[in-house]
């Protein structure tokens, strides 16, 4: 990431430049990022190419504003912190949300090392993403603002559950080495694959300060979890769906794509029905 390149970002967030670079700044950088930038499938659903190269990756989803998934996400944060002189690679894990031990390594994580203490960051989960730095130097519990999680530690991987408000495990990261290339096998997979759930589906989400916003095919759902206030939309038609990509989750896609998701997701919707 250039300086330019991180100033946008930066900008963008509502963050300053660190006068200090220390884990209270990333634990804002995580918060800003996951208020900014949702979490979106729309371009895999098109049968595009999505290149992982860094200004590729940055002009797609700080610029242009389109978001996308984990590899992109989490891409971007580490070149962020990167630039900024923090020790940061990428990882590999499990997704565990179906239940299933043996799914392939399709999510990217950040591994941070600082202080002689180890870190995960992700703001590339969805909707389930934490809105904290996750220590993994042994197994412990951590809260953020709403949920609570358990990091189980062995001496090949960590397991993040969540486990309020209610136990779910997430996935399962595991300390091999990784490389880019690494990430661009499992990123075409997901992207590209004709079963890959953000191929075939419509999802969006974005966590602003105590408030979930999500999107699966062509139901919204928005949740406070300050309130417990829960409301829920169908939406029904391209016109309505293109507002609420715009308006609440900050993504400027074109009005043609937004044409052709919302058949996608509709037809989505009658198969499900």
């Amino acid at each position: 990431m250039t300086s330019s390149q991180l100033d946008l970002y930066l900008a963008k967030l509502g963050l300053h430049y660190p006068s200090e670079c220390n884990l209270a700044f990333v634990e804002q950088l995580i918060k800003a990022h996951i208020a900014r930038f949702s979490f979106s499938s729309i371009n895999a659903m098109q049968d595009k190419r999505l290149s992982l190269e860094p200004d590729v990756v940055f002009n797609r989803v700080v610029e242009k504003e389109q978001g996308g998934y984990c590899f992109e996400h989490n891409k971007i944060v580490m070149l962020a912190l990167q630039h900024l002189g923090f020790d940061v690679s990428p990882l590999l894990g499990r997704v565990l949300l179906n239940g299933k031990w043996d799914n392939p390594r399709t999510h990217r994580v950040t591994l941070l090392k600082y202080l002689c203490n180890e870190y995960l960051i992700d703001v590339g989960f969805g909707s389930k993403t934490p809105r904290t730095l996750i220590p993994i130097d042994h197994s412990v519990d951590i809260h953020d603002e709403t949920n609570g999680y358990y990091v189980e530690r062995s001496t090949r991987r960590a397991v993040l559950t969540l486990t309020s408000p209610k136990q779910m495990p997430l996935y399962d990261v595991e300390f091999a080495e990784t490389f880019e290339s690494d990430c661009d096998v499992a990123h075409f997979h997901c992207h590209q694959h004709p079963e890959s759930l953000f191929v075939n589906h419509l999802v969006l989400s974005r966590m602003a300060q105590k408030e979930r916003h999500t999107l699966n095919n062509l139901l919204y759902v928005y949740r406070n979890e300050e309130t417990a206030e829960t409301r829920e939309v169908l939406i029904k038609d391209a016109v309505q769906l293109r507002a609420i990509i715009k308006e609440i989750f900050l993504l400027n896609i074109p009005e043609s794509e937004v044409n052709w998701v919302y058949e996608k997701a509709a037809l989505n919707m009658s198969d499900e029905h």
